[in-house]
């Protein structure tokens, strides 16, 4: 052992203590400690450390690794983590055209910018995942304000805007809300049928708009239909099946249009 390199020397001597020298390395470290009272007293209290976990812990050295804490299964599971916030951050929804069910009402191009719509379906999810699980604030004007409701947002969003009845469809109204949105203001109205089920209808206000055939999305655990119009583009965000929330989507979209 060189005693010019002190981290070399800490390096055998905690070696030392843990069983792992050879006898050649062994009498080294020995001489050294004769010579060195303060590490000698060192690897002794390390030894003595040694043997207590060796006692607390020494039968679980044997005992099988649990599966769930398996290298393969933890890296498994830290790379889903990691590709379900990668998706969630991107919003990468699923858009495909809805379907021979709406296509009457197509009459315009589906969007020619498929990009918009999938940017309106990402702030529609987003905005229901964070309002629809409220208990006490889901919206700023309640369901009994309705008229006030109408007015305030066509107001904001300079459009005149319908608060479309979807009793229908066995849905309620609870109330809508305001919301900042990427090129404007957007209205978020909110339903919810008999089991609380709750979906909400996110309008955007468009410039020289045309209209277009349902859209679907998908980003677990929400379905959404999107569709624009001359003067507003719309998206139906709930966790329903999907026949469900189309039916829902063209009742809105008749009274809307």
């Amino acid at each position: 052992m060189s005693r010019d390199r002190p981290e070399t020397i800490e390096a055998d001597l905690h070696a030392y203590a843990d069983g792992r020298l050879d006898a050649q390395a062994c009498a080294a470290v020995e001489t050294y400690l004769a010579d060195n009272p303060a590490a000698a007293e060192a690897v002794a209290a390390w030894q003595k450390q040694n043997d207590r976990l060796r006692a607390l812990y020494g039968p679980a050295v044997d005992e099988p690794v649990p599966p769930r804490l398996a290298v393969h299964r933890i890296g498994r599971q830290s790379r889903n983590d990691i590709t379900r916030r990668s998706r969630m951050a991107a919003a990468a929804i699923l858009l495909l055209a809805a379907g021979a069910a709406v296509g009457w009402y197509g009459r315009g191009t589906l969007a020619p910018d498929a990009s918009t719509e999938t940017a309106l379906a990402a702030e529609a999810m987003t905005a229901h995942r964070l309002y629809s699980s409220e208990v006490v604030h889901p919206v700023e004007v309640r369901a009994g304000e309705k008229d006030h409701l109408r007015t305030w947002l066509s107001r904001r969003l300079a459009r005149p805007l319908a608060i479309p009845d979807l009793a229908a469809d066995g849905l309620t109204l609870v109330g809508g809300r305001l919301l900042p949105a990427a090129n404007g203001p957007a209205a978020q109205v909110m339903y919810e049928d008999e089991a609380g089920r709750r979906v909400t209808l996110y309008i955007v206000p468009v410039q020289d708009g045309r209209e277009t055939s349902f859209r679907h999305a998908a980003l677990d655990p929400f379905e959404a239909f999107v569709w624009s119009g001359e003067t507003i583009a719309c998206a139906l965000v709930g966790d329903l099946p999907r026949d469900r929330l189309l039916e829902i989507a063209t009742l809105a979209y008749r009274q809307l249009e």
